[in-house]
Formats: C-alpha cells, structure tokens, sequence
C-alpha cells in the first residue's frame, strides 16, 4: 500500500481537532501528521511539513483561517478545505472570501460532526480524493472524436461542477460578456449553508447576472441561474425553470438531471460543459446531450482540482471538447453564434491578423487609454487576433482592476489626464499588484518611450502609430500567445 496523505489540521478547538482526526483517519489512505491552534502555526506547519491536506477552521484567535489561507496559497499552494460553520464579520461573509482566496471546498462543521457512519465515511473519502487530486498530473485522458460544425447558435447553456467547482465556474462565468446572447443553468455541489455565499461570489466575478433558480422562471438570455441545494434543477422545453424533488440521485441538484432535461426541452440548440470534481454525476447527462447533437466540453485534468466527473464523461464518449478552465468561457461564447468568417489573406495586414488567430490561444488583454476611438479600434483589432480584451478608460481603476483579475499582458497609455501611465507602471510594481508584464501605448518617439519604460520597470513599449499588424505582433510577444 502507497504512503498515506499527509493531512494538517488548522482549529482552535481541541475537542474539534480531536473528532475530526478520528473522522479522517476512518480513511486509510489517511494519516494526520500535525494539528495547529492559530493560522501562524499553520503557515509555518504548511512550509516545513508539506502536507498533502489541509483543513482550515476560519474564526480562530490571531492570524484568522482567511489570512492563514492566503499565506499558504503563496508560499505553498495545497489542497485546502475549509471546515466551520457559515459566519460573518462586519459584513464581510468568511466563506466567500475564502473561496476566492484559494479554498478548494466549504464543509459546515455540522455536516461532519453531525452524520451518522455512512456520512463521516464519506466525507473521509471525499478528503482523500482531494488529496490524491492534488498529487496527480499528467494523466491519460480519452480523446474525443471530431464532429461537423454545428449548423446554428447555441440557445441554452448548461455549466455543472462539484469540488474545486466554485474558482472554476467563477473563471468561466468571468469570461462571458453582457451581451450574452443564451441563458445559463448551472448546478455546483454545494452544502445548503453556503449557498449565499456562493451566489454572492459568483455574482462579483460573473461577467452577467447570477440569480438563484426559481420554480417556473422564465429563462432570459444573459442571465445566470444557479441551482439551490434541496431541488434538481431542470428545464421545460418553454425554456423555464423547473425544480423537482430528489429520488434516488446522491447529489441534488445533480448535473445529470439538468443535461437530461436540457437534451429533451433543447436538443442540438444546447451546449453543455462538465467540470472539475468527484464521482461521477453529470457524466450520463452530457452523454445525452452529446446524443441529442449539442456541442459538449469537459474541464482538462491538468486545471481540474479532482478529475473524477470529467473523466467519467470521457469514458463514456460524452465530450466532444477536453478544454483549460480559462478556455471554457471563450467556447462557450463560440457556441452561441455563428461561426465568424475568417478574413480574407488578401493584404499584409489580414495575413498577420489570420495568422496571429489561428496560431495564438486566448490570453487576456487589459488596455487602459482615455481615448474612446483607440480603446474600440485596439480592441476589435487584438479580439479579431484571438485575444480577450478589456478595456479600461480610467487609470485610477488600474489597480482595483488587476487584483482582482488576471491578466496576460497590461498595456497602458502614457499620456492620461488623470495619471500618466508610466506613474501606473510604478504604483503597479511598488505594490507587487501585476504579474502579467505591462507595456507602455503612445504615439510619443521611440527613444522617449525607451526611456520612460527603463525608469518605472515597464517590460517595453509600442506607438500607436505603428498599426495593426505590430499591435498584434507586439501583443502576441510580450503575451507568450
């Protein structure tokens, strides 16, 4: 038998530290090797230990579990559940903020504590595919066979996950623009006392509306409907909401019972895409998808926290797609329209352009210029290259904007009336807020943008005056598309 996974605990209560150790060691694959009282102690145990699990109370005295979190996520990343009851200070929800600060999963200690045998079983089990999630790479997955394009836009979108879902779908749901021509359902596992939480989450990084499904809504395009725990949630071929009550299915809502339903009420006008998480529900409800000619997509095993429901579809032949989380938003988006034609290589410019769309993966683009007709022009020119694009016509929002994002390429006008952006570049890099690399964007001379990227730190520069093609070319550069 392999080594078990190493397992810290992180509670200030000694009688819960104590249940809970004889909780998780009901699972041999199992062995808690350290228990912490504060979040100091955590982070220390996180560094010399290198736990493969970790559990992490949130209200604890000093360093709270919220801190304790997100210093391990830097110095460590691990596998990290978060056990405590639902909790808010000063208007700030703990569970939400940490989930979006790198905790994988949410468990109410009272679903732990309170079960009988078969519930702590299962839960024991559950952390040790998590951990064992955690330790996998590089696995073998089934590759779906081609299919003929799809002869119209997709009118209904389907999302389910289970663990590691929450990060996942708010980086999917992120993608998607206002304008968003379909509606989207989506089911994510998710223990009943934190559900508002999660619904306020998804909300704040939602590119759209997410609303908690109701019984007979009707479904709007551009809108989010999220399954509450308790009912299955499904759809009418009227294209409203539908709750019905559980029967036999172990998850509910379970994401076998919205494919099914959305295979039946829209068919081959459908899109559906099963992510990260464990066992295997979903998997039959994609296949009915596929079967009933949607397009379908599963989360790849390198971004997946647990493999397990992308897999089981796999096997199946329910997929027709294996896609990183950050390319599931720009599918979906491909699904509900039409296929754009591809411009016509007829002129240096369009070569560059077709050549740039077709050889470089989606990265994210943050623009930032107080010019109106340059954000639009850049824009249309890096999305027609294959870029996802934002723009932002206020530098002052800079900051707020790129820690709350992610970004593969920050390019900034110099000559804002607000703030100029080389004094942007310096409040970035003074406060370590970019990771991606930024570019200074001005038609001043080459040799005085040379000058004012060496001062503040900037990774280079580009006029405006030097056209599309090397927008494209530079963007593509420094991007690593």
């Amino acid at each position: 038998m392999a080594a078990p996974y190493k397992v810290l605990i992180v509670d200030d209560s000694d009688l819960t530290r104590e249940a809970l150790r004889r909780v998780l060691e009901l699972d041999k694959r199992l062995k808690v090797i350290a228990e912490a009282k504060t979040g100091e102690q955590a982070c220390e145990l996180a560094v010399t230990l290198q736990p493969d699990l970790i559990t992490m109370d949130l209200s604890m005295p000093g360093m709270g579990g919220l801190k304790a979190i997100e210093r391990i996520m830097a110095a460590r990343p691990v596998p990290l559940v978060v056990i405590s009851e639902r909790s808010a200070r000063r208007g700030e929800d703990l569970a939400f903020e940490a989930l979006s600060r790198g905790a994988l999963e949410l468990v109410p200690k009272s679903a732990v504590f309170g079960g009988d045998s078969s519930v702590l079983g299962r839960f024991a089990e559950q952390m040790a595919k998590i951990a064992e999630a955690g330790l996998s790479s590089d696995r073998r997955v089934k590759v779906p066979e081609p299919r003929p394009p799809r002869s119209g836009p997709a009118k209904l979108i389907g999302l389910g996950a289970s663990t590691g879902g929450p990060k996942a779908l708010a980086a999917v749901l992120h993608a998607l623009p206002k304008n968003f021509p379909a509606p989207v359902l989506v089911v994510q596992h998710m223990a009943a006392d934190f559900f508002d939480s999660f619904l306020h989450y998804l909300n704040e990084r939602s590119g759209i509306p997410v609303v908690r499904a109701e019984d007979g809504q009707r479904l709007a395009p551009g809108h989010v409907y999220l399954g509450a725990p308790g009912m299955h949630l499904t759809v009418t071929a009227q294209l409203t909401v539908h709750l019905t009550a559980p029967k036999t299915s172990l998850h509910c809502p379970s994401a076998t019972e919205l494919f099914e339903s959305m295979a039946f009420a829209a068919g081959a006008d459908s899109a559906g895409a099963l992510l990260t998480g464990m066992g295997n529900d979903g998997a039959k409800g994609l296949l009915a998808l596929h079967q009933a000619g949607a397009r379908t997509a599963v989360q790849d095993a390198k971004t997946s926290a647990v493999f397990g429901m992308p897999q089981a579809a796999l096997e199946l032949g329910a997929a027709d797609e294996v896609l990183a989380i950050e390319q599931i938003g720009p599918w979906l988006l491909d699904q509900v329209q039409l296929a754009k034609p591809k411009p016509a290589a007829d002129s240096p410019l369009a070569a560059a352009v077709l050549q740039a769309a077709e050889a470089t993966p989606r990265k994210r683009i943050l623009v930032v210029d107080d010019s109106p007709i340059v954000l639009e022009s850049t824009r249309v020119t890096l999305e027609s290259a294959g870029f996802a694009v934002k723009t932002l016509d206020n530098p002052l929002m800079v900051p707020s904007t790129v820690r709350r994002e992610r970004f593969d390429l920050v390019m900034l006008d110099v000559s804002m009336p607000v703030v100029q952006g080389d004094q942007v570049m310096k409040a970035l890099k003074d406060h370590e807020l970019s990771k991606a690399p930024v570019i200074l964007f001005s038609d001043r001379d080459e040799a005085t943008l040379r000058e004012l990227a060496q001062s503040c730190g900037a990774a280079g520069w580009l006029r405006k005056a030097a056209g599309p093609r090397a927008l494209v070319e530079t963007v593509k550069r420094f991007a690593g598309g």
